[in-house]
């Protein structure tokens, strides 16, 4: 395996050492956080237009898909966002990601911009990440002393 590259200007190393414990739970926060605030309206408002929305896909039992689409991305969000029961709550949201790519999103392409299958699956693996890895030092997983 090749060493690291040497910095070209070394004197922002300590700076990058002191940083970088920080940018795992950022990730995590901000992925977890984003889905909780996507899922709450969902959960909490109107859960009439999501699930017409549902319908509109072709899902029968389009309440109950809304109803489980914002408990996923609410309560796993927050869980995820907490780093607790990481992996567990990472499952239900690859799942719930990939199925947003292949039943919605894959007929737009893949850019954002046309409603396509980059953001959804840029955070499927971001997710993955945290699946494979654990929520990290700086989650109630790491606090509780306990992983999935």
């Amino acid at each position: 395996m090749p060493s690291a590259p040497r910095l070209i200007f070394p004197f922002l190393g300590p700076i990058y050492r002191a940083i970088a414990p920080l940018t795992e739970p950022l990730i995590r926060v901000m992925a977890g956080g984003a889905l909780a605030i996507h899922g709450y309206p969902i959960l909490f408002g109107d859960i009439a237009t999501s699930a017409k929305f549902f319908q509109s896909l072709g899902f029968d039992h389009a309440v109950f898909w809304a109803y489980t689409v914002g408990a996923t991305e609410f309560f796993c969000g927050l869980a995820f966002a907490l780093g607790f029961l990481t992996r567990l709550a990472a499952g239900p949201i690859i799942g719930f990601l990939l199925v947003a790519i292949v039943s919605y999103h894959w007929q737009f392409g893949f850019n954002w911009e046309n409603r396509g299958i980059e953001y959804p699956l840029f955070w499927s693996i971001v997710v993955f990440h945290f699946l494979v890895r654990g929520g990290g030092a700086w989650s109630l997983d790491a606090w509780i002393g306990r992983e999935v």
